[in-house]
């Protein structure tokens, strides 16, 4: 498969932005903020709105890997039609001539992210996100608001293997302090999905001030948490209901969490198995007789 067609427009703006020239820097800025605007768009009217010129734009459109303005504008749209918001309803279709439960609706759905989030993922960003997450000295878990219970997933499992692992769900006091008191080399994993809550920002900022690596986990490549993240995970979030899809983002920090035991299996055990002794003396668990090293041998 193709990156052309195995990513989307913003990706491949995101994956190639080192290659583009300063004029086509602002092509894809704009275009990364505009895009639902541009859905019948010429080549002069772009080269007009960027204040640059068509052949800027061509050249822009073949850094990328398209065959030229027409392909870019073919990208355009298929990112335009791909995020707007759409009900579980397309999934709540008959199977083999019967209708399916909401149970299958839901499953469908999540699948469906699970594949497309699926075929987002570089292995480099993944093997980057692992290496720098296993090396540092401390991480900072972020997610508030409804993400909060993502931050306490990964924080607490991450927890198990490394020292100096801390959560942050909001921005009082004690947690401004502990993203003030980020030791050297500190590194940050932050969830954010629509709608983006301001807290997340406000603790990026600080954490950005600090020079904390960063890494992401959001729907877009247009969310704000982009321009702090690298590398950035992209889990798309295009289905309207009050509740979020989430197996696609659990499946993604699982791998990481994964990544960094397999990465140092002998001290990730010897503190499992600390802790492990710890709880059997106090006796927190019904069941004492399970040893939780023994799933990942």
């Amino acid at each position: 498969m193709s990156d052309e067609a195995k990513f989307s427009l913003f990706d491949n703006i995101r994956s190639k932005y080192d290659l583009l020239s300063p004029k086509q820097k602002v092509v894809g800025g704009y275009i990364m903020s505009n895009y639902k605007s541009l859905a019948y768009v010429n080549l002069a009217e772009l080269a007009k709105l960027t204040e640059t010129g068509q052949g800027t734009v061509v050249r822009f459109a073949q850094t990328l890997g398209y065959c030229g303005f027409s392909s870019l504008k073919t990208a355009l749209r298929d990112a335009i039609e791909k995020s707007s918001p759409r009900t579980l309803e397309i999934f709540s279709m008959k199977k083999n001539g019967h209708p399916i439960t909401l149970f299958d609706t839901v499953f469908e759905m999540e699948r469906s992210v699970m594949d497309e989030t699926y075929e987002l993922i570089r292995n480099r960003d993944y093997s980057k996100a692992v290496k720098i997450l296993a090396a540092a000295p401390a991480v900072i878990v972020v997610g508030t608001g409804s993400n909060s219970f993502l931050a306490e997933y990964a924080g607490y499992f991450l927890g198990t293997m490394k020292e100096n692992v801390w959560v942050v769900k909001n921005t009082d006091i004690s947690d401004i302090n502990t993203l003030l008191d980020a030791p050297k080399g500190a590194v940050a994993l932050v969830m954010s999905f629509p709608r983006y809550p301001l807290k997340t920002q406000t603790i990026l900022e600080i954490l950005s001030k600090k020079g904390c690596s960063i890494i992401g986990v959001s729907d877009s490549i247009s969310s704000p948490i982009t321009e702090y993240s690298d590398p950035l995970f992209i889990v798309p979030q295009k289905f309207v209901s009050f509740i979020d899809p989430c197996a696609a983002v659990m499946s993604i920090l699982h791998s990481i969490l994964y990544g960094i035991y397999m990465s140092d299996k002998n001290s990730c055990k010897k503190r499992m198995e600390a802790r492990n002794e710890l709880f059997a003396e106090q006796k927190l668990f019904v069941s004492g007789n399970v040893n939780l090293p023994d799933f990942i041998s």
